[in-house]
């Protein structure tokens, strides 16, 4: 897994929106979702849903799709 590239802002949120990995960014996506600080994660998803007109209680939802489908360690942290 490589880190060679930064995850553009929209594809960050579009991930967070819709629940699908990005072709290149399973690496990127799992470490924000095992790593980064709570408070930064849940920036993220007010921003992305605020960018895509969603609620942020959708978003979430597709967080915890994220979750499982990278088979994070914090699973539970976003169920």
């Amino acid at each position: 897994m490589s880190y060679v590239q930064e995850v553009p802002p929209d594809t960050l949120g579009h991930a967070l929106v819709s629940g699908r990995v990005p072709k290149g960014y399973a690496a990127h996506l799992t470490h924000l979702l095992d790593e980064a600080p709570v408070p930064l994660v849940v920036m993220a998803v007010e921003e992305a849903a605020a960018n895509e007109g969603v609620a942020p209680k959708a978003v979430w939802r597709n967080v915890a799709k994220l979750a499982r489908s990278l088979a994070v360690h914090r699973q539970g942290l976003w169920a």
